[in-house]
C-alpha cells in the first residue's frame, strides 16, 4: 500500500504524545517537568540522527514547521502551566531580572567563585570555528571597545554555558528556588570583556550531524579508533542553529559564517531553551510531586541459587515491575562458581557509571574462566563508553569481539556453560532490553531465563557465528536476523492467514518500538484482508495505516506513553488455539531484519506464555488512560473509558499486580548452594 504513514511525521506525532504527558495534570508535577526534558532530548536526537534524511525528504518544510511548533508548545507549557504550578507547590523558577538586589549580589558572588573559571569567550574572527561543541546552550555576545574603531563594526564572541554545571542555580534563601544559569552568565558576561561595552547578548544552540565514520581494521585497535571517531561529532556539519529572534541579521549572518552554518539551517526562535536540561529538576527532593517509589519484585520461581531455579523452571522477567537483580545474580554466581567454565554475552548498552554486569564479567575472566564478550562499538551515543568497557574486559583476560562485517549486534543474550556431572549444561538469558541496571528501572522489557537445550544450543550457534567459528548458524528454535528472522516472521503471519482461510479465528498481537518495514506492513494488511484480527502496540513510529476499508479495517494500532518507556518486544499468534508467544530484541524495521544481529525466542513454558499473553498483553490492550490509538488520517486520539467505567492505566495495573503476586527477595547464596548441581 503506497499510502503508508510518513516515518518522520509519525515520529513527530510520537513527540507530541510525550508533550501531552507534560500537559496531563494527572501526572505528578515534577514528572510533567521530566516529560518536557524527554521531549527536548528526543528532538535533539531527531535532528542529529535523522536530520540529513529529514532535510532531503519531500515533507521537509512541513517537518520543520511541526518540529518548531513542538518546541514552542513545550516552552509555553513550561511558562504558562508548569512554572505557576511549581510556584504554588513551593518550587520557584525565577528570572534573574526579578531577583532583589541582595539576591543578585549573592548569585553574582557565586558566579565569580564557581562559574567564571569555567567560561571563556571565543571570538568569531578568521577561520571558521569548526570545533564549536554541539547541543548545550551558548551566548552570542556583541561587544565594542570605545577606544578601538573597527571597519567591520562591533566584535562578536561566543560564550558556552558550561555543560558540567546544573542549568538551575539555587538561591541561598530557599533551597526550592532557582534561577537559570544562562541568565546568570548573561547578566555577568561583561566581566569576561574588561574595558569593553556589551551591546547585546543572544542565546543560541547548534545541532550537528551525529554520524561518525568507523573504519574496520585490527580488532585490538578498534576501541581506540572508535574513541577518535566519536570526536568527529564536534566537527560534523551543523544541521540546525536556533537563535534568539531579537538578534540582528548582521549578528546572525556573522555567527553563521563563523560556524559554517548554511542559511537554510538557521531558525529564529522567540525563546532558545535547552529543554533537556529540565532533567536537572531531579535534584529537587519532593517525593510528594513524583511517582511513588518503585520496588521491583522477584518472581516466585527465583531462588538463592539461580542455576537451581532455572533448572526447575524457565523464568520470565518483566522489568521494571520485576527486578533485574536475578540477571546480576546469575552472572555474579557464574563468576565465582567453580563449575562454570564458559560465559558469553553481548553488550550493546550498559550502565553509564559502575556496571555490575561488566564487573562480574571482569571477575570471571580474572578467575580464569573463558569469557567471551561481543561489544557493539556502533551503539549510537554509547560508542566511547563501549570502547572503554572493551579495553577493561580485554585487560582482565576476556575475549572481546566486535560486530561481524557490516552488521550491528543488537541481540541481547547471555550464555553460561556449567559442568554438571559428565555434561556441560548451558543456561541462557535472552532479553528485549540492555544489560543495564539503570534502564531496567525506567524501561519496560522482557527477559527469559532458560536451560532448554534447543534454545541454548541455538544461542551458542549465534555466539559462534559472531566470533567467526561458524559461517552461518544452524538454528532450530530461535529466529535470528539477518539469517531467518524475516522468513520466520512471514511464516508465522502466513500460518495465521491460513487458519483464518479455513474458518478459524485468527489473532496476532505484536508489541514493539517501531513499525517501518514495508514487507512486514504488507503482510499485516494481507492478514487483515483474510479476516485475522491484528492488534499492534507500537510505542513510537508506525508507518502502517489502520482502518482503511478493505485493506486494514481489522488492524488496531495503539501507543502507550507513561511513567516507564515501553521498550519491550513480544509477538503473539493464536495458531488455531495452540497459542505461540515470542520475545526478543527486534522491531519490525528493515535494519532489524537485514542489517543487525537480532534474536527472537519462543516462550515455551505454558504458564509463562499464558501469563505473557493474557496477563500482560491483554492489560496493554485494555488501557484507557495512557493509550492513544492511531487513526486512518495518521493522527492519534486518546483512548477513553466507556461511560460509567473507571480508566485502566496498564503500567499501574502491572505495578500493583507485581507487588501483590510476587515476593521480595534479598537472600545472598553461599558457595555450597551454588555448586549443589555439580
Amino acid at each position: 500500500m503506497s499510502d503508508d504513514v510518513d516515518r518522520h511525521m509519525s515520529l513527530v506525532e510520537f513527540e507530541r504524545r510525550v508533550l501531552e504527558e507534560a500537559r496531563d495534570q494527572r501526572n505528578p508535577l515534577l514528572e510533567r517537568v521530566k516529560f518536557l526534558g524527554i521531549l527536548g532530548r528526543n528532538l535533539d536526537e531527531f535532528v542529529m540522527v535523522r536530520g540529513r534524511k529529514w532535510i532531503a525528504s519531500p515533507s521537509a518544510r512541513r517537518l520543520t514547521r511541526k518540529t518548531h511548533a513542538l518546541l514552542r508548545d513545550g516552552y509555553r507549557v513550561l511558562q504558562r502551566d508548569l512554572v505557576p504550578a511549581l510556584a504554588e507547590a513551593g518550587i520557584h523558577l525565577l528570572e534573574y531580572a526579578s531577583l532583589t538586589a541582595d539576591e543578585r549580589a549573592d548569585i553574582d558572588r557565586r558566579f565569580t567563585e564557581s562559574v567564571l573559571p569555567l567560561v571563556a569567550p571565543v571570538f568569531c574572527e578568521g577561520t571558521p570555528l569548526v570545533d564549536a561543541p554541539g547541543l548545550g546552550l551558548n551566548l552570542a555576545v556583541v561587544i565594542e571597545r570605545p577606544l578601538l574603531v573597527r571597519r567591520d563594526g562591533p566584535r562578536l564572541a561566543i560564550v558556552r554555558v558550561p555543560d558540567q554545571l546544573s542549568s538551575l542555580v539555587p538561591l541561598n534563601r530557599d533551597r526550592d528556588a532557582f534561577v537559570w544559569l544562562d541568565q546568570v552568565i548573561a547578566a555577568n558576561v561583561h566581566r569576561l570583556f574588561p574595558g569593553a561595552r556589551v551591546q547585546s547578548t543572544h542565546a543560541f544552540r547548534i545541532m550537528r550531524d551525529a554520524d561518525i565514520v568507523l573504519e574496520s581494521g585490527d580488532a585490538d585497535e578498534l576501541p581506540g579508533r572508535t574513541i577518535d571517531a566519536v570526536r568527529q561529532r564536534e566537527t560534523n556539519p551543523i544541521l540546525m542553529m536556533a537563535i534568539d529572534r531579537a538578534a540582528s541579521s548582521l549578528v546572525v549572518d556573522r555567527l553563521a559564517r563563523a560556524l559554517g552554518v548554511q542559511p537554510e539551517a538557521v531558525v529564529r526562535a522567540r525563546e532558545v531553551l535547552d529543554l533537556k536540561r529540565l532533567w536537572d529538576f531531579s535534584q529537587v527532593q519532593r517525593a510528594d510531586l513524583r511517582y511513588p517509589s518503585l520496588v521491583p519484585q522477584i518472581p516466585a520461581r527465583v531462588g538463592p541459587c539461580m542455576f537451581t531455579a532455572i533448572s526447575k523452571h524457565d523464568i520470565l522477567l518483566h522489568h521494571p515491575f520485576e527486578s533485574f537483580q536475578p540477571v546480576v545474580d546469575l552472572l555474579q554466581q557464574a563468576a565465582v562458581d567453580p563449575a562454570v567454565e564458559r560465559i558469553s554475552t553481548t553488550l550493546y548498552r550498559t550502565d553509564r557509571g559502575e556496571s555490575p554486569i561488566v564487573e562480574a564479567l571482569v571477575d570471571a575472566a580474572r578467575r580464569g574462566k573463558h569469557v567471551r564478550v561481543i561489544v557493539e562499538l556502533k551503539a549510537r551515543f554509547d560508542e566511547r563508553r563501549n570502547a572503554e568497557w572493551a579495553r577493561t574486559l580485554k585487560a582482565a583476560g576476556a575475549q572481546v569481539v566486535h560486530a561481524p562485517a557490516a552488521l550491528k549486534v543488537h541481540a541481547k543474550m547471555l550464555l553460561i556453560g556449567r559442568r554438571e556431572g559428565n555434561q556441560l549444561r548451558r543456561y541462557a538469558h535472552v532479553s528485549s532490553g540492555n544489560y543495564s541496571s539503570f534502564t531496567s528501572m525506567v524501561y519496560t522489557d522482557f527477559g527469559l531465563m532458560t536451560c532448554d537445550e534447543t534454545i541454548t544450543s541455538d544461542v551458542a550457534e549465534l555466539f559462534d557465528f559472531m566470533t567467526g567459528d561458524v559461517q552461518a548458524p544452524a538454528l532450530r528454535t530461535v529466529m535470528a536476523a539477518p539469517f531467518a528472522l524475516r522468513h520466520g516472521f512471514k511464516a508465522l503471519v502466513e500460518r495465521e492467514i491460513a487458519w483464518a482461510q479455513r474458518g478459524e479465528a485468527g489473532h496476532i498481537i505484536l508489541k514493539m518500538n517501531a513499525l517501518i518495514d514495508a514487507a512486514a506492513i504488507d503482510l499485516l494488511y494481507r492478514a487483515s484482508q483474510a479476516g485475522v484480527q491484528v492488534d499492534l502496540i507500537v510505542r513510537g513510529v508506525s508507518c502502517l495505516r489502520p482502518g482503511v476499508p478493505g485493506v486494514s479495517d481489522r488492524i488496531r494500532v495503539r501507543s502507550i506513553v507513561g511513567r516507564f518507556l515501553e521498550h519491550s518486544r513480544a509477538w503473539y499468534f493464536r495458531n488455531g488455539g495452540a497459542d505461540e508467544v515470542f520475545i526478543g530484541s527486534a522491531d519490525l524495521m528493515p535494519r532489524n531484519f537485514d542489517r543487525r544481529v537480532e534474536i527472537v525466542v519462543p516462550v515455551r513454558d505454558r504458564a509463562l506464555a499464558q501469563r505473557l499473553r493474557y496477563e500482560i498483553l491483554d492489560t496493554y490492550l485494555a488501557d484507557t488512560v495512557s493509550a492513544r490509538e492511531l487513526c486512518v488520517n495518521g493522527r492519534y486520539r486518546r483512548v477513553m473509558p466507556r461511560p460509567g467505567e473507571s480508566g485502566i492505566a496498564c503500567q499501574s495495573v502491572l505495578l500493583d499486580r507485581a507487588s501483590g503476586d510476587r515476593r521480595d527477595y534479598r537472600e545472598s547464596p553461599d558457595l555450597n548452594q551454588l555448586v549443589e548441581l555439580t
